[in-house]
Order: structure tokens, then sequence, then C-alpha cells
């Protein structure tokens, strides 16, 4: 029985392995990341529906709106279609269970799935789950003649990293993987910063193909644009697949799919098509419709969200760590930050310690609209998604300031804890220290 591989959107494609289907990180429709980007290509729901058909199995990669898209699973109409066909859903296991509790809750069946340990599902097709980072994690799908890995966002990016990979999981059949750059790269005036960050992007697919050995890669997962007018300025320099397939052609064997086109994963071809589709697309994309942030939020309401934010940072986390780590200028986390609102017109201290006022202090650190810092006040995950959605401006110094500052809340997301236990997560100390560094280099 020949395996296939079918396109749907962005991150989401439909694989059949030895007569079972499995569709990756469905979404298909709206903005994530706080009104940050939007699909290149929407699909309609009656396109999204016959997709959904005959699948046995949904794998969820992380919990990152544009995989994890919520609003699919609230869809009744979606749900009703995988509801006929007793869709399970793949989810990597984790200490917190956001994820698996909502899909529980919506009345969806959820298979956790062990970090690193095959499981076998319906006629003997084994899958494996590969955890990345805290967030992201890879899928691995072995039938009777394929082995295929699904890399989405993972960061398996260094030639070292990429090798251990291969020794631990060995080489594969057919790869699918990130092209193009996915949060903030620099202020507008930092073109260099995304030409480097498209490039790099590039050098990595080449590497993970080569070195995992692998006879075919499809480059996905990156099929968005930019959709904010404070931040469609970085849609300058990502990857079109048209060009950079030509560029590669020599280098890799390459496979750009349109929406809908479904082949063998045995005999892949690319077709001129596919390429003149997204060629269209991508030289529209400055016609495509863009949000915006509407509403100033005043500073009686940030004030209130401020103090709810930081009532609820300290219950959870150790206040002597904090107040330590903001005196102790080795480490330099919890500083007081410059925050321009460029809305307000007007410039604000912060501080987790020392309060959220107008300042005297017209060198901010970061600019960004009420509407960004009130999501940071109300999200543990709201600074994240700022710096996926790229909705600011900053400083070298001041984005690595600000992150010191607000990066307490993505932990939290994580279902992490500053304490003492913490102190002694060197994984993660080394892995957030190494981020920052690479971003400081760039910048």
């Amino acid at each position: 029985m020949n395996s296939t591989v079918k396109l749907i959107n962005h991150a989401s494609v439909k694989i059949n392995v030895d007569g079972i289907s499995i569709i990756s990180d469905p979404w298909y429709e709206g903005s994530v990341f706080h009104k940050g980007w939007k699909l290149i290509h929407e699909l309609s729901l009656e396109e999204t529906k016959k997709h959904l058909e005959k699948t046995d199995y949904i794998y969820v990669s992380h919990e990152h709106p544009d995989h994890f898209s919520p609003g699919f699973f609230f869809n009744k109409e979606y749900k009703s279609v995988l509801e006929k066909y007793k869709t399970k859903i793949l989810f990597q296991e984790t200490k917190d269970k956001r994820v698996f509790n909502f899909l529980k809750k919506n009345g969806y069946d959820v298979i956790e799935v062990p970090n690193k340990r095959y499981i076998t599902l319906k006629n003997n097709v084994k899958i494996k789950i590969i955890k990345f980072g805290y967030i992201d994690s890879a899928l691995i799908i072995e039938g009777s003649n394929d082995k295929i890995l699904n890399l989405n966002d993972c960061p398996l990016n260094d030639i070292d990293e990429i090798e251990k990979f291969k020794k631990e999981h060995g080489k594969f059949d057919l790869l699918l993987t990130q092209f193009s750059y996915a949060a903030w790269k620099g202020n507008e005036d930092n073109k260099e910063y995304r030409e480097n960050a498209a490039a790099d992007k590039l050098k990595t697919l080449t590497n993970q193909y080569n070195i995992l050995e692998c006879k075919k890669v499809i480059p996905f997962a990156s099929f968005i644009y930019f959709s904010n007018n404070l931040n469609k300025f970085m849609n300058d320099q990502i990857n079109k697949p048209h060009l950079f397939q030509e560029s590669l052609k020599s280098k890799i064997d390459s496979i750009i799919l349109a929406p809908g086109e479904e082949q063998n994963i045995s005999d892949l071809v690319q077709k001129q098509e596919s390429l003149d589709f997204w060629k269209n697309k991508y030289n529209t994309i400055n016609n495509l419709p863009l949000d915006t942030y509407d509403k100033s939020i005043d500073f009686d309401t940030l004030q209130s969200e401020y103090k709810k934010y930081k009532n609820k940072i300290l219950k959870i986390n150790s206040k002597l760590l904090i107040y330590l780590s903001s005196k102790i200028k080795f480490f330099k986390f919890f500083q007081k930050i410059n925050i321009f609102l460029i809305d307000h017109k007007k410039y604000y201290d912060f501080s987790l310690i020392g309060g959220f006022n107008e300042s005297k202090n017209t060198s901010a650190d970061i600019s960004m609209h009420s509407e960004s810092l009130l999501f940071i006040f109300k999200n543990d995950f709201g600074y994240d998604t700022l710096t996926v959605n790229g909705c600011f401006n900053a400083s070298k110094e001041g984005f690595i300031k600000t992150t010191r500052s607000f990066a307490i809340g993505s932990l939290n997301s994580m279902g992490l804890k500053l304490n003492l236990g913490l102190i002694f997560n060197y994984n993660l100390i080394f892995f957030f220290v190494k981020l920052l560094r690479k971003v400081s280099k760039k910048l």
C-alpha cells in the first residue's frame, strides 16, 4: 500500500501510512498571536471538512495557536466530522496537562504519548513523539515501507544537535520542516537581521536534510504573513517557496506542495503549478488584509491589571528569589524597564518590584501599543506572544532587559515556577541563556 502526504495548510499535513491517516496541527482560519499572524491562503469550511474525512488521528505538536488552534476544536462542524470517524488526538505527555484537559473537557479522545517512546497505532504503524525544549515536539511515523519525520517548529539547528538526533533516531525517507523565520527579527530598520534569519532557516533545512540522510524534504509550517500594521515590515525578508526552491534545487531534493495536493511518498515530484500557486500568493502579500490595535487602554485599567499580574506572579513564585534576583546585578533579572506606549505617546517605568507608573525618562527599552501591554498583564504567555508577533520596537539592550523582566510569565505558562528547585535546573538555565545570547549577537 502506497504511503501518501497531502498539504492541507501551513503546518497541517495529512499522512496516510499502511491504511491509517494522521493529520498534524490543524489551523485553517483566523488570526493568531494577538492579531499578529494570518494564513497566506485560508481554506473554506467545506474544504476543511473534506480534508478531515477518514482521519484516524490528529497530532498536535505544541501549544502555540498556529499548531493548537482552540477555534478549530471548538468548531462544531469540524467536531462532527471527527466524531463520525472516531478520530483520536495525539499529544505529548506534559506535567501541566493543559492541552490534554482542554481537549478532554471538550469531548475529544486524547492519547498522551510518552517522550521518545514508540507506541503502536492501528495496523502496526508506530509513532514516537520527541520533546524539544519546553514547548515543541516532533513526530516520527514508521510504517512497513516509510519512516517520516515531522519537525515542524522544533529548534534542531546546530550540526552537532542534528548529528546527535540521527544517532538516537536514525535516518528518514521524508522530512517535513519549517522554512522561514517565525518571530520578531529586529526593528524595521534592521533588515540585515531578517536577511540573516531567513538564510539561517534555509541553511538549517539543508543541514537537517543532509545529516539525517533524508530522501525527500517537504518545507512547510511557514505559510503565514505578519498581519498587523505594526509588524508588516517583517514580511520583507520571509523565504518565498518559489525562490528558495530554485536556489536549493542543486543541494537538496525538496518538494513544495500546494494546499490540497496529495502525492505518493515513494515518488514525490515537484509540480510547477504548485510553485506558481505560492508565487502568486507571495507576490500579493502586501495587498493582504492587516489587523490593527484599535482600542487604547487607559492608564487606570493598565494599573489595575498590573496589580493583578504582580499578585499572580508573587503568589506562585518565590518572592524572596524575585527580590534577590532584582538586587543582585550579576543576574540582572526583574530590573526596571522603560516602556513607551505608542498610542499614549507617553513613557512608563515598569518593575515587578517597584511598580508601574508614568515616567520622566524618555529613553525607552521597548515600545508597544497599550493593547500589547494589557495582553502581557492578563496572560502568562503574553510576552511570549509579543516576541512571536513582533508588534514592538526595542534596542538590543532593551530587548534583553525586557525579556528578563517578563520571562517569568513564559516560565509559568510552561508549568514552571521560580523557586529553589528551578535554580538547580541547569538545563533550563542553559537553554534560556543560550537563547538570549543568540538573539543579542544577531541584533
